[in-house]
Order: structure tokens, then sequence, then C-alpha cells
């Protein structure tokens, strides 16, 4: 074959193979015809799935997607979708009969699940997100006292214009008060797939709270002179976090309270800043700022016995004091030290004694045993939980006032110094 007409046929095929590769985009979606997940529940009622669903609404295209100064209340800018099946799937399908766009689940930002549902298991849950390609990892996860579907319906926007953007926001300021962490799917496997075999779940509820009153029509005394004047309050209807479930395989077994809640975190170093309210002389109080806190948690052979060890050290600021305490002495920096180190101990304290009667090693001891005495660990992984109920644990717990604000004494108004 001449070298022309070979080089020729050799054109034509990479034009062939090129036009291939570009020729279309058959299966592209228009971001008009998509409709966003925001954040969906997922709950059991009687045997069936009950799956809800927040969608984003687009804006109006005249660009005024706010609503009248007004108007009373604020509202989501969103829409609500909520279906009944044997299976979750089933439920997203029925719901998409009512639905003019195709659904769109990369974006979404959280999954609530409801009490029923994590009593039941979080393995379904878990399963049909995981089986989506497009869900994603990152996406948070949180449950809910009672139906999920519950806090989805009736929670109304304070400062983001979707429960899904709230939630993300929350994510991602909460840690300052300690109190507060939510996981996302990666770390519930992580955790679930782990020596001990538990996580914690954050709880998210409704949390009713005062809004403004607007200005209203009234007439004026004596002039009848229209007059602008304040209506009465409403109530913004918003949601928060407040304590967390502790799971054991993948059902909730018992719950964590607020001061629990961060009693955990303590050890598993989700504490990024806190404050600390503690008594001080009678009964004024101090407010310690917590800038660093850093815990370790380790298991020991002694005596032929497990023994469980907490270590924590922390640093913070005195930020808030009442009461004629002077901290530019020693001994009452020592003093306050004290009682940052006893306010952490008793928080870790109770969340230990809830974890241990439960039997949900939430702490890490598992995987501290595991690291250190592999073959100890072999001959206690079958009946760990047993063997956690009754470890004994140590809290250790180091303490540094490191600031005491612009002066250390107590102001005396009308005196000197």
């Amino acid at each position: 074959m001449p070298y022309k007409k070979m080089l020729l046929i050799l054109l034509f095929l990479a034009i062939f193979m090129l036009a291939m590769a570009t020729g279309g985009c058959w299966d592209r979606r228009e971001i008009n015809e998509l409709a966003f997940f925001s954040c969906a529940a997922f709950d059991l009622e009687g045997g069936q799935r009950v799956l809800t669903i927040e969608y984003i609404k687009p804006s109006p295209t005249g660009g005024g997607g706010e609503k009248a100064s007004g108007d009373a209340l604020p509202q989501r800018q969103a829409i609500i979708v909520n279906e009944k099946a044997e299976t979750f799937l089933a439920a997203g399908r029925e719901g998409a009969l009512g639905l003019p766009r195709r659904a769109y689940l990369a974006h979404t930002a959280a999954v609530l699940v409801g009490e029923e549902m994590a009593r039941y298991g979080l393995k379904e849950v878990l399963e049909h997100i995981d089986r989506n390609p497009e869900f994603r990892r990152t996406t948070l996860v949180l449950l809910t006292r009672g139906p999920a579907r519950e806090v989805v319906i009736k929670a109304q926007s304070g400062l983001e214009k979707s429960l899904g953007r709230e939630i993300i926001g929350l994510h991602k300021w909460v840690q300052v008060s300690g109190y507060g962490f939510i996981p996302n799917l990666n770390d519930v496997f992580f955790d679930l797939s782990g020596d001990a075999k538990t996580t914690v779940l954050p709880v998210l509820e409704l949390n009713p709270q005062p809004f403004p009153p607007i200005l209203g029509r009234g007439g004026a005394a004596g002039g009848g002179i229209p007059a602008e004047r304040a209506g009465e309050p409403e109530t913004l209807v918003t949601a928060r976090l407040n304590g967390a479930g502790l799971f054991y395989h993948d059902k909730l077994v018992a719950w964590l309270d607020k001061e629990q809640t961060r009693g955990w975190a303590w050890v598993r170093n989700k504490v990024k800043s806190a404050i600390l309210t503690l008594p001080y002389q009678e009964n004024n109080k101090v407010a310690v700022n917590v800038i660093e806190a850093r815990a370790k948690t380790s298991v020991e052979m002694q005596g032929g016995l497990l023994q469980g060890k907490i270590k924590v050290k922390m640093e913070g600021d005195l930020l808030e004091a009442q009461g004629p305490g002077d901290f530019t002495r020693q001994e009452a920096v020592k003093s306050l030290e004290n009682l940052m180190a006893a306010q952490i101990t008793a928080e870790i304290s109770s969340a230990l004694k809830t974890a241990q009667e439960a039997g949900t090693d939430v702490f890490g001891f598992a995987g501290a045993l595991h690291r250190r005495y592999p073959k100890v660990w072999r001959q206690v992984e079958n009946n760990w939980r047993d063997e956690f109920k009754r470890l004994p644990v140590t809290i250790e717990i180091e303490a540094k006032l490191r600031r005491t604000g612009m002066t250390g004494r107590p102001l005396k108004p009308g005196g000197g110094g």
C-alpha cells in the first residue's frame, strides 16, 4: 500500500475517533431543569419509610428574591416534598411525580435521621446514601428527638435562606462553644468501622426565638395624622444543636445532654474553643475562654487488669469576673485553675458514666488498647462492650490560666487602686 494512501487512511481514522469523542452532550443536564437538594430527613413510621426533602427554590428572574419589608416572618427560599413508601428510594420516586424538575443530590448539605429510624438502625439510611453516586461523603449527618421531618418542615430561616445552609453555618461556627459538632458521612462510616463500632451524632431541635415587631400604621392622637407604631412581637422557630445520641453499631442506645456532649468533645479533641463559667467567692462567677485543649486516651495493664486513662491539657484566658477577686495574686490564679480542672473533670465523668452504662466506647479506648496491646485486644475484642462497662478510668486535667485581661485587679468604683 502506498505511503500517502496509508497516511490518508490514518488521518481519516483520527478524525473519526475525535468526532466520536466530542460528538455531543447526550447526557447533559441544564441547570434550569434541575431541583437541588438542600437537606433530607429519614424517618420510620409504622414500618413505612418517610422521606422529607428540602429543595432550593429558584430566585425570581426579576432579581427581587427578598420579601417585602412589611412581611412578618422571614421565609425559607425552599420547597418541601414529603412522601411515604416501603423504601426510601420508592418514596423519592413518589415525590418526583409532583416535581417539574430532575432532582440533583450532589449539593445536599445535610441529612437528618429521626429517633425511631435511629433506634431501628442507621445502616439502611447510610446504605441508601452511599449507594447513590451523586451523594457526597462530605454531607453532614444529624439526629433528632422525634420525627426528623418535623424539624425540616417547621424550622424557619434566621440568617440563611434554607435549613441546609443554616446547618452548614452551624457546622462551621458551632465549635467555638465546645458544646456542638456535626460529623459528615465519612466520619460516621469511619467510626462504625472502627474497633469499638460506635459513633456520636448531634441532636438538632426546634428552637423558638422572639422575632422583632414590625412597624404598623396607627392614628396619631388629636390630629388624625397617620403614624408608625410597633406591632406585637412574633415567634421565629429556628433550629439549634442540643446534646447528642450514642450509637452502638448502627443503633441509637443513649442520649447525652449539652454538658455531657462537651465532656465527650474534650476527650475527642473536638473543642476548638469554649467558655467555662465557674463559681468564685460566694455567689460570684467568672468566665474563662478556652483557647487551646488537647486530650489523649490510653489503656494500660496494671496487675493484670486493664486501666483506662484520659489526660487533658488546656489553656484559657480570664474574660469576665464578678466580685472582689484579685487575680494579680498567684493564689487566686491557682485557685481558678483548680476550678477549671474540676469543671472539665465533671463534664468528662458525666459523659463517661452514661457511655459505660450504655456500653458504647465513644472515647477511643478500644483503639488505644488495640494499638498498645494487640494480643490482649484479640482476647477481649468480641466481649469489649462488657469490658468497657467495667473499665476503671482515671481523668487527669492540666489547666493553665494564661492571661487575666487588661487588669487582674477588680474595679473599685469611687475608690483608689
